[in-house]
């Protein structure tokens, strides 16, 4: 148990020391990202999300929702949850056309009960009291783009400009779900940390001896939000589970969360040039170093209900919004407006204890979501929609039970009439137990 102990930890140290400046890496050619803090990443695990992404309500034994803290108060063992995931794009731009691939850590997260199950069971006690935690390294939104665009201006000819942008925004979560009974209570304490950088060069091609003008703006972000989370879970078959002496196994949940504004502190860099091809000539008209500035991130909320048929099937629906029109950010203003989420989905476990098949053990999924981005493309604001779908796999490493999840959306996003993006994203998480944390040792 020591020494699962210490691998843990050493790898909580390494990914959480590597795993910020991989966060903010260019990983994309999104046009999407051009505008606002960028696009952003749906940072729910594969179980979850490919049933349609029901994070205000989801909760399990063995993983922890990073959504919602409240369902840290349902966690039963330590678990180790890691995930990848990767992206094909067609973008269409008015009439040009292009293909991209891009990836990403999704989330890496720690979540363990403070008070073992098993200490309970060893020492013959019973309690109506859970307490689980987490800390969780989560993506928040990544700027990607490289776009050039050749123009012809009247009295000046041919401009060619190109514009780039990389970086990206991510929050370090320390969560904590308090359940008593069937009811949980969750707090995340998150900090927003990251760095984007927005590059634009234009070339004036017919004109004589003139200057090229190039633009650099680097913005640093620091905040700090919290989310306070809620769910309870009603059984439906006590009478049926006490006559015959087991749990019940027909429940109802109801789940819900809503996180306070965020307060941002930015400090840019801004430079702008105009060089002389010809004479060598460089002009510095704008050089700011250390610019410090103010932003507000706007708060956010959600609610959803499941049922659950234990190792059947569960399903659900999720609702979820932002009041994103009470952005502000000094250091690169954007217009935002609300958004929001609706997605529903399912899952189903042909039979848990199938011992002659192993995909009969095997979770199936299955959802769909809609939803409107905060960000605004030529007077429109951005809409999504994709179907959902994957599985859970599961599998027995150091006598302990594990799961591969997959999961995957198909689906359009557009923004305006002129720019719309075709997408089909694979989602990959790793989740790993471990049932030996904090075991009280006894002696005769």
């Amino acid at each position: 148990m020591f020494n699962s102990t210490i691998k843990y930890l050493l790898i909580c140290i390494l990914i959480t020391n590597l795993a910020g400046p991989v966060l903010a890496q260019p990983k994309d050619n999104s046009p999407f990202s051009q505008f606002g803090l960028g696009d952003f990443i749906d940072s729910d695990l594969p179980s979850a999300h490919s049933m349609g992404g029901l994070g205000a309500v989801y909760h399990d034994f063995y993983e922890a929702n990073l959504e919602n803290p409240a369902s840290l108060g349902f966690l039963q063992y330590t678990t180790l949850q890691i995930g990848l995931m990767a992206k094909h794009s067609n973008y269409t731009r008015i009439d040009d056309k292009q293909s991209v691939w891009n990836g990403n850590l999704n989330h890496f997260s720690l979540n363990f009960p403070v008070i073992n199950p098993l200490n309970k069971t060893l020492e013959r006690k019973e309690t109506d009291f859970a307490w689980g935690t987490s800390i969780a390294l989560k993506p928040f939104s990544q700027v990607g783009y490289n776009v050039s665009i050749s123009d012809e201006v009247d009295s000046i000819g041919t401009v060619n400009s190109n514009f780039r942008g990389y970086g990206g925004l991510y929050t370090l979560n320390w969560g904590n779900g308090f359940k008593y009974k069937n009811l949980s209570a969750g707090l995340n304490l998150g900090l927003i940390r990251g760095q984007q950088v927005f590059e634009s060069q234009a070339a004036f091609l017919d004109l004589d001896n003139a200057y090229d003008d190039s633009f650099s703006s680097e913005i640093s972000y620091k905040g700090f939000q919290y989310r306070l989370g809620g769910m309870y879970e009603h059984p439906l078959n006590v009478t049926k589970a006490r006559d015959e002496d087991d749990n019940p196994s027909k429940l109802l949940s109801i789940g819900g969360f809503v996180s306070g504004q965020a307060d941002l502190r930015t400090k840019s860099d801004l430079t702008k040039l105009a060089y002389n091809a010809l004479t060598g000539d460089l002009d510095t008209a704008i050089l700011v170093v250390d610019q410090e500035g103010d932003g507000l991130l706007p708060g956010a909320w959600g609610i959803g209900i499941m049922y659950r048929h234990a190792a059947k099937f569960r399903i659900g629906v999720d609702y979820q919004g932002s009041k994103w029109s009470i952005y502000e950010n000094d250091a690169r203003q954007s217009v935002m407006m609300d958004a929001y989420k609706i997605g529903a989905g399912g899952a189903w476990i042909p039979d848990a204890n199938s011992i002659t098949s192993y995909f009969k053990r095997v979770e199936y999924r299955a959802g769909f979501y809609t939803k409107k981005d905060p960000r605004v493309i030529e007077g429109s604001q951005v809409e999504e929609a994709a179907i959902t779908f994957g599985a859970s796999f599961p599998f027995i490493i150091q006598r302990n039970i594990a799961w591969i999840q997959l999961g995957f959306d198909v689906g359009k996003r557009t923004g305006g009439d002129r720019l719309s993006d075709n997408f089909a994203r694979a989602n990959l998480a790793f989740v790993m137990n471990d049932n030996a944390w904090f075991i009280k040792s006894k002696y005769d």
